[in-house]
């Protein structure tokens, strides 16, 4: 895994070219991501556009990454931290892919970074011959925060919508082992 720089991925990537994006946190959550897609008319979970392409990802699978991650911050959405990936060291964590085109990852992108912290454009890996990208912050943060409840449980939706052989205690050990 490698950060990569946005315009690096404009020159290299065209915008209805098809990309994974990597998500590990609430967009794990199908319902929870189309408001990021679609836009969101309360602008609760997202901006009230959303993408400008607004079509669903064509295809989305479980992922496993090969770091951990950890939660930090404050959001006011959730009332507590959010998650992040921590590249830099290994582990494993579950995620979720999207097979989308690259205008929506770069606008989906534009909208999580509205709270700042998320400014790394991680490179993870390629499936399918198509690059899988996430963010996350650019270094590990030092403002540890504990995930609220709610925040909490649209993750764990998606991770059972998902991980099959997952249950809600295994899941709630995941959580807390990385909180």
């Amino acid at each position: 895994m490698k950060i990569i720089n946005r315009n690096e991925i404009e020159k290299k990537y065209d915008d209805n070219q098809y990309v994974w994006y990597a998500c590990y946190g609430s967009n794990i959550n199908s319902e929870r991501f189309m408001y990021y897609i679609e836009g969101d008319k309360n602008e609760y979970y997202s901006s009230l556009d959303g993408c400008k392409d607004k079509s669903k990802p064509i295809e989305e699978k479980s992922y496993i990454f090969k770091c951990p991650i950890y939660f930090a911050g404050y959001s006011k959405r959730w009332d507590g931290g959010m998650a992040f990936l921590d590249y830099e060291h290994e582990g494993k964590s579950y995620g979720k892919i999207y097979k989308l085109k690259m205008n929506q990852f770069l606008d989906v992108l534009k909208q999580e970074q509205r709270c700042k912290l998320y400014d790394a454009i991680i490179y993870v890996d390629e499936l399918d011959k198509l690059p899988i990208f996430t963010f996350t912050a650019a270094h590990k943060l030092d403002s540890i925060a504990d995930p609220s409840y709610k925040y909490c449980e649209v993750i764990k939706k998606g991770l059972i919508d998902i991980f099959k052989d997952l249950n809600n205690d295994k899941i709630d050990e995941y959580i807390k082992q990385n909180m």
